[in-house]
C-alpha cells in the first residue's frame, strides 16, 4: 500500500500530455526498487538468458545456412525482430525449440515495415555502429545480428543499461551470455533508464552515441526515448509494436514487427520532431 500511495503521488506530479512513456516507466520502476530494496526482475532475467541460450545454436544454424551474405543478414535481422516479439519475460517461459519455425515464419509475415536492405547498405557504409540493446534473453539473439553487422566491416559497440530497470539487459546479463565475444566493445549507458535519458546517462556513453555513424535501437523503450533526441546519424529501429501509441506513430497496426530506418531528426515548429523515413 505504501508503494501504491507513492506511485499515485508520482503520477499526479509527473503525468501529462507531454510526458515521455519511457521516462515515466523509468521513474516508476526505480521508485519500486527504492521502496522495496530489491530488483524484482533479477531471477526472471537470469531465466530469460538461459532460455535464449538454449535456443541460440539452432538459430545460429538457421542464420548461417542462408545462401548468400544478404540472406544471412536478413535472417539475423528477422531473428532480432522475433526476439522482441517473443517476450521472454512472459511467453518465453514456455517457449520450446520446436516452436522456432513458427516464430520465424511470423517474424516475416508480421513484418509491417521492411527496411532490411536499406539497413544492410547503411551497415556497409558505417565504421561505427552503436547497438542499443533491450531486454535480457533478447540480448542473446541480438548477438547473431551483431555478428552479421561486423561481417560487413563495421565496428559494433553493444550497449546495455547502466543499472537494473525492468527486465532490461545490464552488464550482468552481458557477462552471463558472453556478449563481449561477438561485439567489438560492450558499454553501458551509465544509468538505470528505460531507453536513453540524456540528462542521466554518462559522458562516456554520450561520446559513443554522438560519434556513431549508425544507431541500431531495439524495442519500444529505445524508440520512445530516441525520438526526443537530436541525432545526426541514421537510426534503425527493430521492434514489435506492442502498444497503440507507438504503432500509430510508426503508421502500422499493433503487434507488428518493424525494421525501420530513419534519417537524422528534423526540428519542427512548436518543438515537436519528425523524421525522414528512408
Amino acid at each position: 500500500m505504501r508503494v501504491i500511495a507513492a506511485m499515485t503521488g508520482f503520477l499526479a506530479e509527473s503525468f501529462d500530455g507531454n510526458a515521455v512513456p519511457s521516462h515515466l516507466g523509468t521513474d516508476r520502476d526505480l521508485l519500486v526498487q527504492k521502496m522495496t530494496g530489491v530488483d524484482p526482475y533479477r531471477a526472471l532475467k537470469h531465466e530469460s538468458n538461459q532460455i535464449a541460450m538454449r535456443m541460440l545454436p539452432e538459430l545460429k544454424t538457421f542464420v548461417e545456412s542462408g545462401p548468400n551474405p544478404s540472406a544471412r543478414f536478413r535472417r539475423a535481422t528477422l531473428v532480432a525482430a522475433a526476439a522482441n516479439a517473443i517476450e521472454f519475460d512472459v511467453a518465453g517461459r514456455d517457449f520450446k525449440l520446436d516452436d522456432l519455425k513458427e516464430v520465424m515464419t511470423k517474424a516475416e509475415t508480421d513484418l509491417a515495415v521492411d527496411h532490411i536492405n536499406a539497413f544492410r547498405q547503411l551497415c556497409r557504409k558505417s565504421g561505427h555502429v552503436t547497438y542499443l540493446l533491450d531486454n535480457s534473453g533478447e540480448v542473446v539473439l541480438d548477438m547473431l545480428l551483431i555478428s552479421e553487422i561486423r561481417r560487413l566491416g563495421s565496428k559494433v559497440v553493444a550497449v546495455v543499461r547502466g543499472g537494473p530497470v525492468l527486465n532490461d539487459a545490464t552488464s550482468v546479463d552481458a557477462e552471463e551470455v558472453g556478449l563481449a565475444a561477438c561485439a567489438d566493445e560492450v558499454a553501458d549507458t551509465g544509468a538505470p533508464t528505460i531507453g536513453i535519458i540524456l540528462d542521466r546517462v554518462s559522458e562516456d556513453f554520450k561520446r559513443i552515441l554522438f560519434s556513431s555513424d549508425l544507431v541500431v535501437a531495439k524495442g519500444m523503450g529505445n524508440y520512445e526515448s530516441l525520438t526526443e533526441i537530436e541525432l545526426k546519424c541514421p537510426v534503425v529501429y527493430i521492434m514489435r509494436t506492442k502498444c497503440l501509441p507507438v504503432a500509430h506513430d510508426v503508421g502500422v497496426a499493433r503487434n507488428k514487427n518493424v525494421v525501420l530506418v530513419r534519417r537524422a531528426n528534423r526540428q519542427l515548429k512548436g518543438g515537436k520532431r519528425t523524421h525522414a523515413i528512408s
